[in-house]
């Protein structure tokens, strides 16, 4: 991720190619270790997802809910990420996703899901 200029940036091998997820440290291609930062589409598709509730810090407070996920990047990689917005249930309709800068000071992206789904 470059939240200076909003993109979302993934690893290719300078031996062979391979996209890879960020933060990768060997290419699963070949097993090199001469990775590049590349800038990814940042579109992509939900492979899993789960809802987590934690606690606030205060007594008064709601327990907050946050999905993360695995996001089928459409450039080739699965990145785990942070979801926005309401995840479709319906049975064989991926859920479309799009990187969105974030301010959160995170190591995974946030993804938006895309609401113009298809039937």
């Amino acid at each position: 991720m470059n939240p200076r200029d909003g993109t979302l940036a993934i690893q290719r091998c300078r031996d062979c190619g391979t996209l890879l997820a960020p933060l990768i440290a060997a290419c699963s291609g070949c097993h090199g270790g001469d990775l590049e930062s590349v800038p990814s589409s940042g579109i992509g598709s939900i492979v899993s997802s789960k809802v987590m509730h934690r606690e606030l810090d205060g007594p008064q407070d709601n327990p907050a809910s946050r999905t993360i996920a695995i996001v089928a990047l459409d450039d080739g990689p699965w990145v785990y990420s942070w979801i926005a917005g309401h995840i479709p249930t319906h049975s064989g309709q991926p859920a479309r996703d799009e990187f969105q800068p974030s301010a959160m000071d995170e190591r995974l992206p946030l993804f938006l899901v895309q609401s113009d789904q298809g039937p």
